[in-house]
């Protein structure tokens, strides 16, 4: 990959409607510089480079894509994570900006 390729293809592109929220290079893209792969039943994978946390996850939601319930689901399984990570890592250590 060309150098910089990652982190201009995992920064938003265009803009998805949502606050926070994008689209890079076949990336969803978020404001804090996660960024996320979807597959149309559920499958998916999160990665957090400050936390560095990945996230993959395997699916077969029967209303697919357009599925709000279970996509509304995932989007708080990941933040429960990141939320479970920085309590592990405590108080004590900041993660970077």
């Amino acid at each position: 990959m060309p150098e910089g390729w990652l982190s201009e293809a995992t920064t938003e592109r265009t803009g998805i409607g949502r606050p926070g929220r994008g689209y890079g290079y076949q990336w969803w893209t978020y404001d804090d510089g996660t960024f996320a792969a979807r597959g149309i039943f559920g499958q998916g994978i999160f990665i957090d480079p400050k936390r560095k946390l990945v996230i993959a996850s395997n699916a077969n939601w029967g209303g697919g894509a357009s599925d709000r319930t279970a996509n509304e689901a995932r989007e708080a399984f990941y933040k429960a994570v990141q939320k479970a990570v920085d309590e592990e890592v405590g108080a004590a250590v900041e993660l970077p900006k």
